[in-house]
């Protein structure tokens, strides 16, 4: 079985968007097996099974492998070609009828991609993405690149780019082949899948791209093979924004995994979610406008209590400013779904004294009421009064660099305005306060680490030689 088939034919992707033949070869993925296995396995009547392996076989996506007695009878089994299949981004489906890829995939993938997901308004999410966010124009040029979980979000943006009447290609990017990359590929090949990633944009105005993670396993993986990959994608995306007359989005999806399914606040959080994600570019104008007052202060203390107080120095030409469509940077201008927040990267002397921070979550585990020490921007001592304490051990054994602050940042996305335990969306509620741990080379720094984590103060008080900035959610700049 080989790692990848590349998808370029409309007959094929049609096959490959049929829900029956779909979870046929997800199933000839795993392990060679009979129709009459399969049809076992999936609940399905055998002449039906027998049917779509004839097709999946004379598409290419199937092959048969063995011919075994079975109970009397003679059985073919068959097994997927490859372990991933990538839609071409040249296949170009506007010149197809809606009847076709459009309707096929609603009827297909919807149901086995967003049956573990909470009900979300999805056209509503498109809506403002694409007409209020990035204002796309009839005509415009869009590429997609979405990994095969955002199938129900990716279906409703092309949907809408259809009715528009933009043009779109699209290139799918399914998350085992990112475990392909991390485990087999030589470097070089993962150079080259990137950069011809990159040179899709040719045809393009705009970039969007969906996505979980940019990497989804990475169990067995070493930190070298795996810090090279984050480098060689995230080189991949600025290539593409530094391009003249050229839009790039990212859409980070949180995962709504069990976890979601049993919180009974599930509902609000992912509600707040999508509200942050789905600001309009009239709400990030305050953000950015906030951000462009915030860069003109050096020096400023974060106050979270009677004796909690952080002292704050920063260089102002380290910064990124992640509002929206109104970004701006010194080292990349992607823009991020959801945004609002205005990160420094902070020299390691430029940060002493105590905070009190209200939040962090750690791998999935919630931390509360965190107390930290400061010293030239190294973490000295760390008490967690409630939640998960592992973060004490944390800062006890960790080495010099994984205990040193990586960036600062304030939120500025009017529309968080509470604490919703979603990674990466907490940094964005307005009026707050974060620090960060881990790989900071994303902003211009120089700290390397295998994630990035970030502790949370809500409603600080920020002062800068003794004038309030900010107060309890409010900014006074």
């Amino acid at each position: 079985m080989k790692g990848l088939d590349i998808v370029s034919e409309f007959s094929r992707l049609q096959l490959l968007s049929n829900r029956h033949a779909f979870r046929i070869l997800k199933e000839l993925q795993i392990m060679p097996l009979s129709g009459a296995q399969l049809a076992e396995k999936l609940g399905m009547k055998t002449p039906r099974v027998i049917y779509y392996l004839k097709k999946l076989e004379a598409s290419g996506f199937a092959r048969q492998v063995a011919l075994k007695p079975v109970r009397g009878n003679r059985e073919k089994f068959y097994c997927a070609v490859a372990q991933n299949f990538l839609l071409s981004a040249g296949l170009d489906e506007t010149e197809k009828s809606d009847s076709g890829m459009n309707n096929s995939l609603n009827s297909s993938y919807i149901e086995y991609f967003l049956k573990r997901d909470l009900d979300l308004d999805l056209n509503e999410f498109a809506r403002v993405v694409l007409l209020d966010y990035l204002a796309i124009q009839p005509g415009e040029k869009v590429v997609i690149s979405f990994e095969e979980q955002n199938i129900g979000i990716y279906i409703k943006i092309v949907a809408l780019l259809r009715r528009i009447g933009a043009h779109y290609r699209t290139l799918v990017r399914d998350p085992l082949l990112a475990r392909e990359m991390l485990l087999n590929l030589p470097e070089k090949e993962i150079e080259i899948f990137y950069e011809g990633i990159a040179e899709t944009v040719d045809w393009a105005d705009v970039w969007i791209d969906l996505k979980r993670s940019a990497i989804s396993d990475t169990k067995g993986v070493s930190g070298e093979k795996l810090d090279f990959v984050k480098k060689v994608r995230r080189q991949s995306m600025i290539g593409i924004n530094e391009r003249p007359d050229m839009r790039a989005i990212i859409i980070s999806i949180p995962r709504f995994e069990e976890r979601f399914h049993t919180d009974p606040e599930a509902l609000e959080k992912l509600t707040m979610f999508w509200k942050t994600a789905s600001a309009n570019a009239g709400e990030f104008s305050i953000a950015r406008n906030l951000a462009d007052k915030i860069c003109n202060f050096a020096n400023f203390s974060v106050h979270t209590g009677q004796n909690n107080v952080l002292h704050v120095s920063v260089d102002r030409e380290k910064f990124v400013i992640d509002a929206g469509p109104l970004s701006s940077s010194k080292i990349s201008n992607i823009f991020c779904i959801p945004s609002g927040e205005i990160a420094f990267v902070p020299l390691l002397s430029d940060l002493s004294g105590s905070i009190y921070m209200d939040y962090c979550e750690l791998d999935y585990a919630k931390a509360r009421g965190i107390n930290l020490q400061v010293e030239k921007g190294i973490v000295t001592d760390c008490r967690v009064e409630s939640g998960d304490k592992r973060m004490e051990e944390y800062f006890r054994t960790a080495d010099l660099l994984e205990k040193t602050i990586s960036q600062v940042g304030f939120g500025l996305n009017p529309a968080a305005r509470s604490i919703s335990y979603i990674p990466k969306l907490d940094t964005k509620i307005f009026g707050s306060f974060h620090i960060t741990f881990g790989d900071n080379r994303a902003i211009g720094g120089d700290i390397t680490g295998y994630t990035t984590w970030d502790i949370i103060a809500e409603k600080p008080m920020v002062t800068s030689d003794n004038n309030i900035i900010l107060n309890n959610g409010v900014f006074y700049i």
